[in-house]
């Protein structure tokens, strides 16, 4: 989304007078100063109100001039080689889309909206307000946003939101093959009583031909009878083997997730020992040579070896456990081969006596037959679907485990992390901020100061403020790559509690990075800033109730 003009009038303390401003080709950096009240803040909401039809700490009543109403914003903006204009207007309501000179006529506002946002702008409202339009007073501090908050804007800078998408119809696909399994349940439930109302009624029979068929029936019987309780031994050692089968799955499973955790403590006492390789703090490259430091390095080093010996044992404990899980594999393949030889034999009996029946009985053993084997194929088919549904369920919860948080997005992060924090690092050094940021996997930022941690709440207004504005620029860059044409970045009343060595550090950033990252950065202080760092100005001034603007180019 690259902002080519935006016009307003009406607006909040700006009066009928159509205000317009047109965005360089070329980077530029714009410092915007005026009394508290004289519309400073009003550029950037006329911006966000164009593009989302909303202001945050407003009702859409309150956005109109107080005495002459009627606020109306213009927006134009090029985004995949498209020109895309936006009006709108409050008392009366107005909200109209143009694409490349064509109006864009959908029924419902909402559903406009919805396309502007999503497909043609690209960036939902609160990463628009939290990276590219803020003020540095209102907005949530990246490093103390929740980590839902965090992965919705790191989801969406990098495109995460689409992986997000895939498995929410993941999620539809697995509700819908449980009700499946659900339904096959059921039904092999109702088949295999079936099977044995009429496996009852076949021994009921064999026992009105085990009568009249005489002794080799009676010993038949006999055979068929050590064979159901063969088959009651065999499905106690069934369910006995399940339970050994469970507890060993859950073994298997914690012992991984102990290694997890061992492998993970114990490269990060790694990463800490590594600090020690140049006897020099990297930040401040102060010696480490110490009696503190050294005392600290061997506490490190003892508890690495602990860590160390811990995880070879877990190790050595989950491949004991998975030769364990082999060898019960190849006795369920066993269980139930034997399984499948006594279901077998038994048939073989069950048909021997079947062909001994009478002649008044043939036609009812018959009938039986086919009920039981009509059943059985049921059964079988059944089966065979529980077991085609089960492994897509199996595939897809893979699937879900490789578009989740510790999958794809993980290796992503990996790859994007060494960078991001190696920019906030230089960004700190600019601002002669003697601390390190490190952001890990799941964006959590830990902050150190002569190589010990320290707790975030521990820096001063002023410190904090620093430590945003630098994972900002870094967020902002990392922006760039995924929406390249972005062109501008708001940042209203920055400078309070900054030092002045701060302010004409953080200017000096903004000043590189606007040329660096194509931006044109409008810097809002109540103030006038060193002009000399500025390409512009834009002196805002508020007489008789109506704000104005003045621009200055230096």
């Amino acid at each position: 989304m690259k902002i080519r003009k935006i016009e307003w009038r009406n607006f909040s303390s700006y009066g009928n007078k159509k205000q317009i401003l047109e965005f360089d080709e070329t980077a530029s950096l714009v410092q915007i100063v005026g009394e508290n009240g004289a519309g400073k803040s009003t550029i950037s909401q006329v911006i966000g109100f164009a593009l989302y039809g909303k202001v945050d700490g407003k009702k859409l009543g309150e956005i109109p001039n107080r005495i002459n109403g009627h606020a109306w914003v213009g927006i134009e903006f090029e985004n995949n080689g498209r020109v895309i204009s936006v009006q709108r207007g409050l008392e009366p309501s107005l909200f109209e889309l143009h694409i490349d000179g064509v109006k864009y006529d959908q029924a419902g506002n909402k559903n406009i909206q919805d396309y502007l946002a999503d497909d043609l702008i690209g960036i939902p409202y609160y990463v628009f307000n939290n990276t590219i339009s803020l003020s540095i007073n209102d907005f949530k501090s990246f490093i103390k946003m929740s980590p839902q908050d965090k992965r919705a804007i790191v989801d969406k800078i990098f495109g995460f939101h689409i992986l997000n998408q895939m498995r929410e119809t993941l999620k539809s696909e697995t509700k819908r093959i449980k009700e499946r399994l659900d339904n096959l349940s059921g039904n092999i439930a109702a088949t295999v009583k079936g099977l044995e109302r009429s496996n009852k009624e076949m021994e009921d029979l064999s026992v009105e031909v085990e009568k009249e068929s005489g002794e080799e029936s009676a010993k038949l019987k006999e055979t068929l009878d050590s064979l159901k309780k063969l088959q009651t031994l065999h499905s106690i050692k069934v369910d006995e083997f399940k339970v050994d089968e469970t507890n060993l799955k859950s073994l298997v499973s914690n012992a991984t997730k102990n290694l997890i955790e061992v492998r993970a403590s114990h490269d990060e006492l790694t990463r800490r020992l590594k600090l020690y390789e140049s006897d020099k703090c990297p930040t401040c490259e102060s010696s480490l040579a110490g009696e503190f430091h050294e005392s600290l390095k061997e506490s490190i080093t003892l508890d690495k070896d602990e860590k160390k010996s811990k995880l070879e044992e877990t190790e050595a404990l989950l491949i004991d456990l998975r030769n364990s899980e082999a060898s019960l594999i190849a006795k369920k393949k066993e269980i139930t081969e034997k399984g499948s030889k006594i279901e077998n034999k038994i048939r073989e009996i069950l048909f021997s006596i079947k062909h001994l029946e009478s002649k008044n009985n043939k036609s009812q053993v018959t009938s039986l037959e086919r009920i039981i084997k009509g059943l059985e194929d049921d059964k079988e088919n059944f089966d065979s679907e529980v077991f085609k549904t089960a492994e897509k369920n199996n595939w897809i919860k893979t699937l879900d485990d490789i578009l989740g948080e510790r999958g794809v997005k993980q290796m992503a992060i990996k790859t994007i992390l060494p960078s991001l924090n190696s920019e906030i690092m230089d960004l700190l050094e600019l601002l002669h901020l003697d601390y390190q940021v490190i952001f890990d996997e799941e964006f959590k930022a830990t902050v150190y100061h002569m190589g010990m941690e320290i707790p975030i709440p521990t820096l001063s207004t002023g410190e904090m403020k620093k430590v945003d504005f630098v994972v900002l620029i870094a967020i902002m860059k990392l922006m760039k790559l995924k929406f390249s044409s972005i062109n501008l970045l708001f940042l209203d009343e920055l400078f309070s509690s900054v030092d002045p060595d701060g302010v004409g550090s953080i200017l000096r950033i903004l000043q590189k990075n606007s040329r660096d990252m194509g931006l044109n950065i409008f810097v809002v202080n109540h103030a006038p800033m060193p002009h000399e760092i500025f390409d512009w100005k834009l002196d805002i001034k508020k007489t008789n109730n109506f704000s104005t603007i003045n621009r200055e180019q230096f």
